[in-house]
């Protein structure tokens, strides 16, 4: 949501959003990026932000669903203006693997959908995915949930009907080629590629074409879990061409 003045030179927004990133700017003031569900990836900066405890609260915190507010004028830097508390998932913080793989999602999240605009599919995943964290769900399948389905919104899905180069549908194993945005059959992978299973193929397949409230339904085993995450999350590097900070470790 937003407005602008009469003279049109200063715009006002307000969203939900997480806290994404964080730095100083000076001795008082930070440089906080959110993801918004309004207007995607907002970087802003909060004026006096270690010494204004009545404008924040001490509510710019991660882990944290929070309502925002900022203005932006051409130009500038937005400038971060109120934030209130929403919803806390203070949970997280009570496992290490909870909050690697929170920090992981909100990255994700930033990197997949650096573009502005709104961004309220890739903002309700991002949401439920830190519901399920702080509910105590396993942080691995939590993430493989996640971020199938960030691909998937962000234009970067697989093709995982069958092989990719002579169409085989129906064998026990295949090769996942990054470069090739999909799977091959063994014959024709040759080798190539990372092992996967069929059963693996097709949860992949179902969870990337699930919305945030069907992927509930979907049971994973433990086992394709652990060959999702030896694929999933180097797809995901080749996909944006860096590493990602928040996998290093996980």
């Amino acid at each position: 949501m937003s407005r602008g003045s009469a003279a049109g030179k200063r715009v006002f927004h307000v969203s939900p959003a997480f806290l994404a990133r964080a730095s100083d700017m000076g001795e008082a003031d930070r440089r906080l990026t959110f993801f918004t569900r309004a207007a995607g990836v907002v970087s802003t900066v909060a004026k006096s932000a270690w010494k204004s405890r009545k404008r924040f609260g001490g509510m710019l915190q991660r882990y944290v669903l929070l309502d925002i507010a900022w203005t932006e004028i051409q130009g500038k830097m937005p400038v971060l203006e109120s934030v209130s508390l929403s919803a806390s998932f203070w949970s997280i913080l009570e496992e290490w693997d909870r909050v690697r793989y929170a920090d992981y999602l909100l990255e994700l999240a930033v990197e997949i959908f650096p573009q502005g605009g709104p961004k309220p599919k890739a903002f309700d995943l991002l949401l439920d995915g830190m519901r399920s964290l702080s509910a105590g769900e396993s942080p691995e399948k939590v993430a493989r949930r996640t971020e199938t389905r960030f691909l998937s919104i962000g234009g970067w899905g697989p093709d995982l009907s069958g092989c990719r180069k002579c169409g085989k549908t129906d064998g026990m194993w295949y090769r996942f080629m990054p470069s090739n945005g999909g799977v091959m059959c063994e014959s024709c992978a040759a080798g190539s590629g990372v092992r996967i299973s069929l059963g693996a193929v097709k949860t992949w397949k179902a969870l990337q074409g699930q919305n945030a409230h069907g992927r509930g339904r979907l049971q994973v085993s433990d086992g394709i879990a652990g060959e999702l995450q030896a694929v999933i999350p180097k797809y995901v590097e080749y996909c944006l061409g860096k590493t990602l900070r928040s996998l290093q470790g996980i």
